[in-house]
């Protein structure tokens, strides 16, 4: 069996590794990622001090370890909640940090007592653990992401491994002279605490990771300009809706007028406001299920599942009907612009590539016919 000294050098090792993954995250610009660090530096200094609580004087092995340790849970909170995007609780933590070191040197110098030390400071690391596992709890959405569940488990095993490690010193079903004792119970708490605490910080880079996944998707399927789909991401999007609905589902090919005029007259930044305008007007006709992506261009898409290419043709008219109540805006100036469309219908019989392109030809027709308008595509 290890002894406490070992199992406290093992967890401050543990702690120096996790420090090194968090390191490598800095760039990536994470919230809580400072603070989580923090934590780390906080929990290996106090593992080195408390490794030295038999030789070290009480200020060094007892009041500023602890003080180190807890600081590192105070912190390790508000790197989670700065994660998720909740406000820290600063006052109620570092209050609980004062009252704490306040009767642990009570218990050290005045009436020494071990047993109520490890009752104390027991209490106050559930405390912290109770409010990360609340912060857990709320950030979940529709369902927990295996990092949340992965965190909040470790959470709630560390909960109930505090609320024992109080149960037996409080009752005197345990007595140790110090947090050295080989004593079973002590050894066993201290292994739960090698587990646990680099756990944790594992958790959150777990968290990290899922968000940074996100992020990259989303970048990926978003076109970075007008905030609408990609092309790729559309193309992806229609084929489910198209297998989702069960019924036919229109295509609506948008391209703007003389775009090109746009840029060559008012420069490519009145072009950008006029893509994000058009993307804006467009998003806000559409009904919530229909998915608007950018094919490239000035040219735009849109899949509307359920709806007939007559009820996508009076969708794109109010859509022209809302461009010229509210035109771009351009500085101190209102640019006005129009944009013809080509709908067609699909209904999964042929390839969405060819529904798409008799949307095309549809367009083009309507470009032909004097622009500002949208044209049907020839049934098939």
């Amino acid at each position: 069996m290890l002894a406490p000294s070992n199992l406290l050098l093992i967890t401050a090792l543990a702690a120096l590794i996790d420090l090194c993954v968090l390191g490598s995250l800095w760039r990536s610009g994470m919230p809580g990622i400072r603070e989580a660090m923090g934590a780390n530096v906080a929990t290996i200094v106090a593992m080195l001090f408390m490794v030295q609580q038999a030789s070290a004087p009480p200020w060094l092995g007892v009041l500023l370890a602890n003080l180190l340790f807890t600081m590192g849970g105070v912190l390790f909170v508000a790197a989670l909640r700065r994660f998720l995007d909740q406000p820290v609780p600063w006052r109620p933590m570092l209050g609980g940090v004062a009252v704490l070191m306040v009767a642990l040197a009570y218990y050290t110098y005045i009436s020494p007592d071990v047993s109520a030390r490890i009752v104390l400071a027991s209490l106050m690391y559930t405390s912290l653990l109770a409010l990360l596992a609340w912060s857990v709890w709320r950030s979940r959405r529709q369902r927990f992401a295996y990092s949340q569940i992965f965190m909040l488990s470790l959470a709630l095993v560390a909960i109930l491994g505090h609320g024992t490690r109080m149960a037996v010193y409080a009752l005197g079903v345990d007595a140790i002279p110090g947090l050295l004792a080989p004593t079973v119970w002590n050894i066993v708490f201290l292994s739960l605490g090698v587990v646990i605490m680099p756990s944790l910080t594992l958790g959150m880079i777990m968290m990290i990771h899922d968000r940074m996944l996100i992020e990259r998707e989303r970048e990926a399927n978003t076109d970075f300009l007008t905030g609408v789909l990609s092309r790729k991401a559309w193309w992806q999007g229609a084929q489910r809706l198209g297998a989702r609905a069960g019924r036919p589902l229109a295509l609506l090919i948008l391209d703007i007028d003389h775009f090109k005029q746009v840029n060559d007259s008012m420069g490519h930044a009145a072009g950008d406001a006029v893509l994000r305008h058009f993307a804006a007007v467009a998003s806000a006709a559409l009904r919530p299920g229909d998915a608007l992506g950018r094919l490239g261009g000035e040219e735009f898409i849109a899949a509307l599942p359920g709806a007939s290419a007559q009820e996508a043709q009076a969708l794109a008219a109010r859509m022209l009907a809302a461009l010229d109540a509210m035109p771009c805006q351009y500085g101190d100036i209102q640019l006005r612009y129009t944009f013809s469309g080509g709908v067609s219908s699909w209904d999964g019989a042929e390839a969405l590539q060819t529904a798409v392109q008799r949307a095309d030809q549809a367009l083009y027709r309507a470009k032909a016919g004097g622009r500002s308008r949208v044209d049907l595509a020839c049934p098939v």
